[in-house]
């Protein structure tokens, strides 16, 4: 179906304010909880009980959403959830509040990820791709992150959460204005397989199952420096504007390499591209790990611009075209949500741990060699099989 330029116009508008709402919050969400004096331990367990939750909603949201007529207004209840959800998060000072209300966001909240990224995929098209509505996020997140650094430093860490609310009520207001054709209920029936059938293509189809190896690696890997990254610049003596400004402009670089990741996955195809994203991170990891200084991580934050933004295009290209028919929500979920909650449930609270006892340097030492392995485990996982290369 070609998508209409209105129905193109909101979603690239959603995209602007779903992204920017995070650029609100996750750059500085953890210097929210060490001013509420949690430790890294407890910061850790946040995310588990996060991920606990998430990993069993976001694949079973997913499936309604595969299964609705209209997955819009799944969608929109999710958004409203997780909107007020975090507002009150931001007015709570016990760890044991912050974990309560975490646990019924990450219930709403986590499944928002696949289900825009498969809204956006359902009304996008060759010509106008997916990577035309995506970079309106990278906008979205370079203006909320710069704002976020100028109002935390002015109004409070509390202000953050406010600015997440207000941008995901916006959202909510945009998928109301995309006019979109509702499936008929019979397509809806068509392509209704069982959950477990469609969880165990992770395992079992070659190309899924690479995949999967590869992104355990990867998230296992890298959980630890992304959820302290921005409390170890602040070690290594960067202000919250600063910080602001690390998350800004790689973004602005984003704008015009998202269409060029459009093409260049139209051209060689998501997983080489995806392939290639993976290992240009490692790189710029091991810029950090050998010199390790607010340089190196402004440097890397800058290499993201091109490295997120092939990411971004390809993973999610590379998971859809190669899940089962009309399942694209649910194998998004249950990558991007569920296979990432699982291994996030080990990984935060000895990240945590890691960080309390040696620092966050050691972090990046991890993520520069399992950034790596995981590029190796992709790139073997898509060649052909020997048998497959003689018969063609």
């Amino acid at each position: 179906m070609q998508p209409t330029p209105r129905s193109l116009f909101f979603m690239r508008a959603y995209y602007l304010l779903w992204t920017g709402a995070g650029g609100f919050v996750f750059p500085f969400i953890s210097l929210f909880y060490a001013q509420k004096g949690l430790s890294g331990t407890q910061m850790g367990w946040l995310t588990t009980i996060g991920s606990l939750i998430g990993l069993i909603s976001a694949p079973f949201i997913g499936r309604i959403s595969d299964n609705a007529i209209n997955p819009r207004r799944v969608l929109q209840l999710c958004l409203f959830g997780s909107g007020a959800l975090m507002l009150a998060l931001g007015q709570q000072n016990l760890f044991i509040a912050m974990a309560v209300i975490i646990a019924i966001e990450a219930l709403v909240g986590a499944p928002v990820y696949p289900l825009s990224d498969a809204q956006a995929l359902s009304i996008s098209s060759e010509k106008e791709g997916f990577g035309s509505i995506r970079l309106w996020g990278s906008l979205g997140w370079a203006i909320t992150a710069f704002i976020g650094g100028w109002m935390v430093s002015r109004a409070g860490l509390v202000s953050i959460f406010w600015g997440y609310a207000a941008l995901y009520g916006l959202c909510i207001l945009m998928l109301g204005r995309i006019i979109t054709t509702p499936k008929p209920a019979s397509a809806a029936e068509e392509h209704h397989l069982p959950l477990g059938k469609v969880a165990r293509s992770l395992v079992t189809q070659r190309t899924l199952l690479g995949l999967t190896i590869a992104l355990s690696i990867f998230w296992l890997s890298n959980g630890g420096r992304h959820q302290f990254e921005t409390l170890y610049m602040h070690q290594l003596g960067a202000s919250e504007q600063l910080i602001g400004w690390a998350y800004t402009y790689p973004a602005l670089m984003e704008l015009p390499i998202m269409l060029w990741a459009d093409k260049l996955v139209r051209k060689h195809g998501a997983g080489k591209i995806l392939s290639l994203s993976i290992l240009l991170e490692g790189i710029s990891l091991i810029a950090i790990v050998v010199y390790p200084s607010i340089a190196s991580i402004m440097f890397m934050r800058a290499a993201s611009g091109f490295y997120y933004s092939f990411y971004a295009i390809a993973s999610v290209g590379y998971a859809v075209e190669n899940a089962p028919e009309g399942q694209g929500a649910t194998i998004l979920s249950l990558y991007y949500v569920t296979l990432n909650g699982i291994l996030a449930l080990f990984n935060a609270p000895l990240s945590g741990a890691v960080f309390d006892w040696v620092g966050a340097y050691p972090l990046y030492i991890i993520a520069a060699a399992g950034t790596l392995l995981a590029w190796l485990a992709l790139v073997i996982s898509q060649r052909k099989p020997a048998i497959q290369l003689q018969a063609s």
